[in-house]
């Protein structure tokens, strides 16, 4: 039950920011810092932030909604936002602290990973 609400949430969040970026690609770019962004690096955050993110989202709800893919939805999660975690952590030697908003989608990022690795060993493989 756990699980199902926790990809629930996801849903929200992932879908909620993935349409947000995908129609605001100029705010997002400003949200990042980058304050010179041609049509190519708009055309990337529409599908990266926007595009990939509503993915995530409907594969949280996917799995919210079967049980069977709870535990795919989950590992996805894991991947997905241990991946961006990892990565911002392993940048700040070359690109220094971040600003705070940064900072707050690598909090994000990791907190969704462990709790999705913690589900993970909670949740019952699917028979």
């Amino acid at each position: 039950m756990m699980a199902r609400a926790f990809l629930f949430l996801n849903t929200l969040l992932f879908t909620g920011f993935g349409i947000f970026a995908f129609l605001n690609p100029a705010q997002m770019a400003s949200m990042m810092g980058a304050t010179d962004m041609s049509a190519a690096g708009f055309y990337e955050l529409r599908s990266n932030y926007g595009g990939v993110s509503i993915g995530i989202g409907i594969a949280c709800l996917f799995g919210g909604f079967r049980q069977g893919l709870a535990r795919p939805a989950l590992y996805l999660l894991l991947a997905y936002t241990g991946g961006y975690a990892l990565g911002r952590i392993l940048a700040l030697p070359f690109d220094g602290i971040p600003p705070p908003n940064l900072i707050a989608y690598a909090i994000f990022e990791a907190v969704t990973a462990s709790i999705s690795g913690w589900l993970l060993l909670r949740t019952p493989q699917s028979k």
